[in-house]
């Protein structure tokens, strides 16, 4: 892996603003009409930026998800490799965990279109 350029870190920090803020315009504007993006909650694959959106709504019901990119990189392939750390509290404020995640996203015309999902570990 090596190290992204600039204007790709800075696509990837106006995605997450726009996923923390749940400002559905503004990450619409960053993804794909017809994108992949995981469930991570209930399985499966979201098909639409409107998909995200309800997805947000369901988790937003029972948790509180704070995400924020650490390190950007780009692997062999040409994929954006986000390592963020998570954190994830219940609707009480009580701590559920605070880990790194690594989210790698595939471009497509400039734009957001795939999201896949993994542990640190992979793809170094």
């Amino acid at each position: 892996m090596r190290p992204a350029p600039p204007e790709i870190e800075a696509l990837v920090q106006r995605l997450y603003d726009a996923n923390q803020r749940r400002d559905f315009a503004a990450f619409s504007a960053l993804v794909a009409p017809d994108l992949q993006w995981p469930d991570a909650t209930r399985g499966g694959v979201l098909t639409s930026p409107e998909a995200v959106r309800d997805y947000w709504a369901y988790n937003d019901a029972a948790i509180r998800v704070e995400t924020t990119p650490v390190e950007v990189h780009l692997d062999d392939d040409g994929r954006i490799v986000v390592d963020a750390n998570q954190v994830v509290w219940n609707r009480n404020g009580q701590l559920w965990s605070d880990m790194c995640v690594r989210h790698c996203y595939t471009l497509r015309d400039g734009l957001f279109w795939r999201m896949d999902m993994g542990s640190r570990g992979d793809s170094d």
